[in-house]
């Protein structure tokens, strides 16, 4: 099959449910940037993170393929950031959203 030029495909029917990730902290450690740390969830291909200032709207940060290296740039110090995760993948696309974590930019 390999050596045919067609490409293997193998079709799984089974339904993954993907539930909220873990955000276990922010890092706030370098100047305009926080550091997210989030714990993996089984069936993601993504993860989706929203950032928002206070009780406002929330804001797209991007799109990250894995939980390493989830930098929020760009930020205003001394603004107390709330963030939150969804895991991307699965049969229904998104998984729900992590609980809201907020910390002060420095």
């Amino acid at each position: 099959m390999l050596t045919s030029g067609y490409d293997v495909v193998v079709w799984n029917n089974t339904p993954i449910t993907l539930v909220a990730p873990a955000v276990s902290g922010l890092d706030n450690s370098m100047s305009t940037q926080l550091g997210v740390w989030l714990s993996a969830v089984a069936g993601a291909k993504a993860y989706q993170v929203q950032y928002c200032i206070g009780t406002g709207s929330w804001l797209e940060a991007g799109i990250w393929p894995n939980t390493k290296n989830i930098v929020l740039k760009n930020l205003t110090p001394g603004t107390v950031y709330a963030v939150r995760v969804r895991a991307v993948g699965g049969s229904e696309q998104y998984g729900p959203w992590s609980p809201a974590i907020s910390l002060m930019c420095t």
